[in-house]
């Protein structure tokens, strides 16, 4: 009888040991990854970068994040840093345990966008000028016209003088003088007034059709557009889901002009 009350007694205390292994064994699990979290040592990186208002980059090849400063388990992490028009920047950095450290760095224009700067310059410049040249010589030739009318009116106001004197002139001399030299010669005037008149007139009716037409073709001209190949490149280094789980990457082109 004895025996069996001890036998159970025995038992009962091996269930109960093995249901406080179970217990212990379940709360280690649970509490493990805390654990190993907790025994993880970081640190902070801050990132003073040029530009310092839109750049992104990708810690170790995986995770794309767009912040001024991240904390991170301590060891060595790389980092691909990129911004819009500038060249992708890969360094390295030790991040020590416990401490904030800088990660400082000016991003370099892409040679794409430079190549772009210059073709867009050109392109400025030579609409410019093609607009600007019939503008100025339709100033130059409304000027010349302008000249030309004085002049002209002028030499037919000096004829209109001569006739009028001729008619009301009774010096024999003084209006065989106007008759033979003093009216052909302003008659010879005016002519030439009227025919540099019409020069002028003919220059600036053409200078505003030149002007009209080359403005209508200028505008349809394609602007020259930047294509930010550094975008798609930093763009296939990491997946970046959508708020969907989707992922979309593509290029992106930019128009720079506005």
């Amino acid at each position: 009888m004895n025996g069996a009350m001890e036998w159970s007694t025995r038992g009962e205390a091996l269930m109960h040991l093995r249901s406080m292994k179970s217990i212990a064994l379940g709360l280690a699990l649970w509490l493990a990854p805390w654990i190993a979290t907790t025994a993880q040592q970081t640190g902070i990186l801050r990132f003073v970068v040029d530009p310092g208002h839109d750049f992104s980059f990708i810690v170790d090849k995986t995770h794309r994040l767009q912040q001024r400063e991240i904390t991170l388990t301590e060891g060595l992490h790389h980092f691909s840093v990129w911004a819009p028009t500038r060249s992708i920047v890969d360094t390295s950095v030790f991040v020590v345990a416990g401490h904030t450290s800088d990660l400082v760095m000016k991003l370099p224009l892409s040679s794409e966008f430079v190549a772009y700067r210059k073709e867009l310059s050109a392109y400025q410049v030579r609409k410019r000028w093609t607009i600007a040249a019939p503008l100025i010589a339709l100033a130059g030739s409304l000027t010349w016209t302008g000249i030309a009318w004085g002049k002209y009116a002028d030499a037919k106001d000096v004829l209109e003088a001569d006739r009028v004197n001729y008619a009301i002139n009774v010096d024999p001399a003084a209006i065989a003088a106007l008759k033979s030299s003093t009216i052909p010669l302003h008659n010879d005037e005016l002519k030439q007034a009227r025919t540099k008149l019409m020069a002028a007139t003919g220059l600036s009716v053409a200078s505003a059709v030149a002007t009209y037409l080359l403005a209508k073709r200028t505008s349809t001209w394609q602007v020259p557009l930047f294509e930010d190949e550094q975008k798609v490149k930093f763009d296939g280094m990491a997946w970046v889901p959508d708020p969907h789980g989707n992922v979309f990457m593509a290029g992106l082109i930019i128009n720079l002009t506005r």
